[in-house]
């Protein structure tokens, strides 16, 4: 009895971390959103530059990868499952958006060798692991 009072204690407490996750998670799509929004107002007010436009876009993804991290914690508060397709997806997004620094600042070939091997093993990764999640289950001791 002790220890079920305990357990599900601390399940209230993972919920209410994971719940205070998610709400940050939201502030920052929103803030990021902000920032979107001023990438565009600048294509309209200044001369068009192909930094404005990856800087723009890189600004774009940072809001998508954390729209896939929100969904991610979405799924666990539902089902207590983590889905890898989301948190690889994540990543996979991370590297795309790594590969468009590399169009503006002077990276080392190694990092950039570095970058396509995770790019690639993130697909594969991706591709194996098709619709697997991985079940939080916890067990109660008697």
């Amino acid at each position: 009895m002790y220890n079920e009072t305990i357990a599900g204690l601390l399940a209230k407490i993972e919920s209410a971390i994971y719940l205070l996750v998610a709400l940050f998670l939201v502030i920052m799509a929103l803030m990021s959103f902000f920032i979107v929004g001023k990438d565009m107002a600048q294509f309209m007010f200044e001369p068009f530059s192909m930094n404005t436009l990856v800087h723009g876009l890189q600004d774009l993804l940072v809001t998508l990868i954390i729209a896939e991290l929100i969904q991610t914690v979405i799924v666990y508060i539902e089902s207590h499952q983590l889905d890898l397709k989301l948190i690889l997806g994540a990543g996979l997004t991370a590297m795309i958006r790594r590969v468009l620094v590399f169009g503006v600042e002077k990276i080392p070939w190694e990092e950039m060798a570095i970058t396509a091997v995770l790019i690639v093993a993130l697909v594969v990764a991706i591709y194996y692991i098709g619709d697997k999640k991985i079940r939080i289950e916890r067990s109660s001791q008697k």
